[in-house]
């Protein structure tokens, strides 16, 4: 199944809005304003929390826990050193593999060999705005939320590079 991610841009914290292949507004993303650990939540559209994650501060390479509503540890995406974007995201005890392209323009999530994700990022947007084709449908929310904290991780690294 197909989703869109957009980033809304004329805001003063990190907000997305996630939609379905008709279009339909399912999800929205909201970044704390001014928090260090980079704190986002996954909402329903009305305003109930899904998912939320923390980055752990200092750290060479980033590493996020995801949690539930009830703030029990779901997940954990940590960046590997690698020359293309490459994360290592542990769901319990099952690993995934999320590679990205040399630009960073698409990525796909693996389990062992068998792709469960695809990730395109439009090029001409105004704002981030992502495609992404989710195969396990039981997993989306995850997924969905995943493909956030990837652009975090990438914005945070370029910020980074500029200075």
């Amino acid at each position: 199944m197909k989703y869109y991610i957009k980033q809304k841009v004329f805001s003063l914290r990190d907000k997305f809005l996630i939609k379905d292949y008709a279009q339909n507004d399912l999800y929205q993303v909201e970044g704390k304003f001014m928090s260090l650990s980079n704190k986002l939540q996954l909402m329903n559209m009305d305003g109930s929390q899904v998912l939320n994650s923390k980055k752990v501060l200092f750290r060479f390479l980033p590493l996020y826990h995801i949690y539930s509503n009830h703030d029990e540890e779901l997940a954990t995406i940590k960046r590997k050193f690698a020359f293309k974007p490459k994360f290592e995201v542990t769901v319990g005890n099952k690993e995934f593999e999320v590679a990205g392209s040399f630009f960073a323009h698409s990525f796909t999530i693996k389990s062992g060999m068998q792709e469960v994700a695809s990730i395109s990022k439009k090029v001409f947007s105004f704002g981030d705005s992502y495609e992404i084709d989710i195969f396990d449908e039981v997993q989306k929310e995850l997924f969905l939320f995943i493909v956030i904290i990837i652009d975090q991780v990438i914005h945070e690294q370029r910020k980074r590079n500029i200075r």
